[in-house]
């Protein structure tokens, strides 16, 4: 059922972005079908279609990177040491998760060089992810954090539940980041022009 099920979601967050803005966004379509192939078959089987999941994964976070490039060129306000703290941690604490899943499953992965290369990603990611709030404090940033955690879960719980503990409430954990993951990024997607265009930023 859970299969022809989300195929709606995801219509569903494109139709919501459209309502919102009155325009298509290919490269928010493109993330949206990228993702959900690469999701469809990360809940079919990790081990099998590794290389379509990365591959996917790849072209998704992408079109995510594209999106959030014109935000990453906006004047940045004033870092202070004392900013740097909870970001920092959060920063640490997902490198250091990240490399721990290399380690962990590198010699059970299927295709270590995709492994290799979409780990990489991820931490670029994630990091940019946490860095874009850090740089520009407008509220609408704020997702950020939900869109780079959410789909670091996402990818932990995966491989988890694939090569270590196969428990249906880690596939249920997994299914929940996907679609907090999603959420947020439609969610940021209709606000972003508003985060480009307020040029009280550097008051948040």
């Amino acid at each position: 059922v859970g299969y022809y099920i989300q195929p709606l979601f995801y219509i569903g967050f494109y139709l919501y972005y459209f309502l919102s803005l009155q325009r298509h966004n290919y490269v928010f379509a493109i993330f949206l079908i990228s993702a959900y192939i690469g999701e469809a078959f990360l809940i079919t089987d990790v081990h099998r279609y590794f290389v379509e999941i990365v591959s996917m994964f790849i072209i998704a976070a992408a079109a995510l990177l594209y999106t959030f490039w014109p935000i990453l060129k906006l004047k940045p306000r004033k870092i202070t040491k004392a900013m740097l703290v909870e970001p920092g941690i959060g920063t640490l604490f997902c490198i250091y998760t990240i490399i721990y899943l290399m380690t962990m499953y590198y010699d059970l992965i299927p295709n270590k060089f995709l492994f290799v290369s979409g780990t990489i990603l991820l931490l670029v990611f994630t990091i940019v992810c946490f860095l874009i709030p850090l740089r520009n404090r407008h509220p609408s940033n704020m997702y950020l954090y939900l869109i780079g955690g959410g789909l670091l879960i996402e990818a932990i719980l995966a491989f988890v539940f694939t090569y270590s503990i196969s428990i249906p409430i880690i596939a249920i954990g997994a299914k929940i980041a996907i679609c907090v993951h999603k959420a947020c990024v439609t969610l940021y997607c209709v606000s972003i022009d508003h985060v480009r265009t307020d040029m009280s930023y550097d008051e948040y």
